[in-house]
């Protein structure tokens, strides 16, 4: 029984492939076979014969995809924009959190520093200042 293969899978050698960025002044979406495939775990690079007959070596298999799976690597990519999106605002809502607990803490003073400053270094730094002066 053949193993399915997904975007990680490595590519054999004689294997179809097209390019999704532009490598090099090799255009994206230019088509290919795999001539030589080297690298050890995650890290994987391809020697890749184009239909123009250019030869392009120590290609990333991230720059490479299957045209059998072209439309499975458009959703992964849509779906790390989505999260990328979602992962921004919640840190942009944390940071703003922080902020406004920082500028009732008194701490903040209004400045733009204050705001990237985490709550509890605030909160500590003022402790530290009381312990200090005495008060």
């Amino acid at each position: 029984m053949a193993k399915a293969r997904t975007l990680d899978t490595p590519f054999r050698r004689g294997e179809k492939v097209q390019t999704v960025h532009k490598v090099d002044d090799v255009a994206e979406g230019a088509r290919g076979k795999i001539q030589l495939s080297n690298g050890l775990g995650e890290w994987r690079r391809y020697w890749v014969r184009f239909e123009d007959g250019e030869i392009r070596g120590q290609i990333s298999h991230e720059s490479l995809v299957r045209p059998s799976q072209w439309g499975d690597w458009l959703r992964r990519e849509e779906e790390r924009e989505q999260a990328a999106l979602r992962s921004a605002d919640e840190a942009e809502a944390a940071a703003e959190v922080a902020a406004s607990s920082a500028g009732d803490a008194g701490g903040g003073g209004g400045s733009d520093l204050a705001s990237k400053i985490p709550a509890h270094l605030l909160e500590r730094s003022q402790a530290a200042k009381a312990r200090l002066l005495g008060g």
